[in-house]
């Protein structure tokens, strides 16, 4: 079962899942999904396996996309191809989160859905701003979770 929003990031790219985490917890609690990111792996933890399961279980896929993402040998040989097959076999959405410039458009992230303009990073704006855009990012996710819910129980 699809129940779960999985957020892909390079680790180079922490305070950018910490905006993101912070931003989406008080719309956590009210998801039919869990919002999952290798940060609930605990010590002790086969960490492949979880991520692994994690990516099995993903019904929207929150990328947040920078030079460092795209340059992860990890994040291209391990998360994406299983990411990229479940979008066009199963449904999966896929969404980039541009935080910084970078060649995705020389990548197959080029073909998914932006939910921010890749040419106004979030890098790149105020503080206020960024909040906003992060506020209103947040709740295109949201709404993407819920339809991927609402199309699984049809």
């Amino acid at each position: 079962m699809r129940n779960l929003i999985f957020i892909s990031y390079s680790h180079k790219d922490k305070k950018w899942l910490n905006a993101l985490q912070t931003m989406i917890k008080p719309l956590a609690k009210n998801l039919p999904v869990e919002i999952w990111d290798d940060t609930r792996i605990r010590t002790g933890e086969q960490w492949r396996s979880e991520i692994g399961q994690a990516l099995e279980r993903a019904c929207v896929a929150v990328l947040i996309v920078s030079p460092d993402f795209l340059a992860s040998d990890f994040i291209e040989k391990h998360e994406l191809p299983p990411l990229l097959k479940a979008a066009k076999q199963d449904g999966l959405v896929i969404v980039c989160l541009h935080v910084s410039h970078c060649l995705y458009d020389e990548t197959e992230l080029e073909k998914y859905k932006h939910v921010n303009d890749p040419k106004r990073t979030l890098d790149l704006l105020s503080l206020g701003e960024r909040n906003r855009e992060l506020a209103r990012v947040c709740r295109e996710i949201k709404a993407l979770a819920l339809l991927s819910q609402n199309l699984t129980d049809a």
